[in-house]
């Protein structure tokens, strides 16, 4: 290679590692930048990881080649390792022990998809199967709390009802329900949240209509644990609502040049509508966790990834089960309509938050194909 060849080759590279370098500290500070006026953050924060490995790599080929440059990637390295931690948590992958002890809280947290499975074309088919493998999750990890979210409840089923199942076969007597008829049908779709624990107050908290939000209102239920009250909020933030057409313009955005400039436009607008509308949707929920008397755990789908502001605001002080013992970088939702969201490794966004003065003692994500979601289990040992 020529001097001057590789000159251009060094060049290159350097432009690059400063493009990764104000990616990876702009998507490390977007705790900070609301959606309102920063919505791409929301889009960065999807490629943190891969921000990350570039830099990590280009440290050390500057390490072989030219030193001193490795200092740029070292000190923004340096600059963003606080988010690098909410990415990859570092502790050891134990088993997990189905037999909690009886001094921990257990608590789940499931997006259920209205009880439809990963594979939608099994659902009208084996519905009846499908709802039951679900309740099998539920009683094989026996959580004293279940935070549900796309829950559904159809009296019409009977004894089948999951409404009706989970209290009277599955021994939750306690539950606190927010959801509305859907279309007429006598199905009621809504949030959840059931207890084997008396549950002594309750209520929704709907989001504000200038929010223009069309997402389930949150929940919360005042748990008497021990002689305690905890309240437990079950929420889910605003969903991005893609369609068909919206999938086939993500799978296409790689593999064809050729996809409608309109399209894509409108891909954009409604992400970006989206990350504002959980900016205002997370203010709201920290407001109304403020005015609690009891120490809060919070338990739902943010629609949105860790490091973003919607998960920062409402993690606060508080603890993330993931973080404190689990492994990876903790994937929960997957899509069933894109082949490329399917690949994508950082959609965490399903979360399990407790107060900092409880301790986190297991943690496990599972349930691959029930859902687009995987649930949440962990054992909270309440101090």
């Amino acid at each position: 290679m020529t001097k001057f060849l590789k000159s251009i080759v060094l060049s290159l590279l350097m432009f690059i590692n400063v493009l990764m370098s104000i990616a990876f500290l702009v998507t490390s500070y977007a705790s900070y930048l609301h959606p309102k006026e920063f919505w791409f953050t929301g889009f960065l924060g999807l490629f943190f990881p891969y921000f990350f490995f570039c830099l990590l790599f280009l440290l050390v080929f500057w390490l072989f080649v030219r030193k001193w440059w490795a200092l740029l990637s070292f000190f923004v390295l340096i600059a963003g390792y606080r988010s690098v931690v909410v990415h990859f948590p570092f502790n050891w992958n134990d088993d997990f022990k189905e037999q909690k002890a009886k001094t921990d809280l257990r608590v789940m947290s499931w997006n259920v998809r209205h009880f439809i499975p990963f594979d939608e074309s099994s659902f009208k088919p084996d519905k009846l199967k499908h709802r039951q493998e679900v309740f099998d999750q539920i009683q094989r990890y026996n959580p004293d709390i279940i935070c549900m979210q796309e829950f559904i409840s159809m009296p019409d089923d009977g004894k089948l009802d999951p409404f009706t199942y989970l209290k009277n076969k599955l021994g939750y007597k306690y539950f606190q329900f927010a959801g509305k008829d859907i279309f007429g049908t006598k199905q009621y779709s809504g949030i959840a949240i059931f207890s084997k624990y008396p549950i002594i107050d309750g209520n929704s908290v709907p989001f504000p209509e200038s929010f223009g939000s069309n997402t389930e209102p949150p929940v919360y239920s005042d748990v008497l644990y021990g002689g305690d009250t905890l309240r437990v909020f079950s929420i889910h933030l605003q969903s991005f609502a893609f369609g068909t057409k919206e999938y086939r313009t993500i799978d296409d955005i790689k593999p064809n040049e050729n996809v409608k400039l309109n399209e894509s436009k409108q891909l954009v607008s409604k992400m970006k509508n989206t990350f504002f509308v959980h900016g205002l949707q997370a203010d709201y929920i920290v407001s109304e966790i403020n005015l609690s008397p009891h120490p809060v755990l919070v338990a739902g789908d943010l629609n949105d990834i860790a490091g973003s502001y919607a998960y920062s605001v409402i993690k606060s002080q508080k603890k993330d089960a993931f973080l404190e013992k689990g492994a990876g970088l903790g994937a929960t939702f997957m899509s069933s309509s894109s082949s490329i969201l399917q690949r994508l490794p950082t959609l965490r966004i399903d979360y399990i938050f407790h107060p900092e003065i409880y301790q986190t003692k297991q943690f496990i994500r599972s349930g691959k194909k029930l859902s687009d979601h995987l649930f949440l289990v962990s054992d909270i040992a309440i101090l």
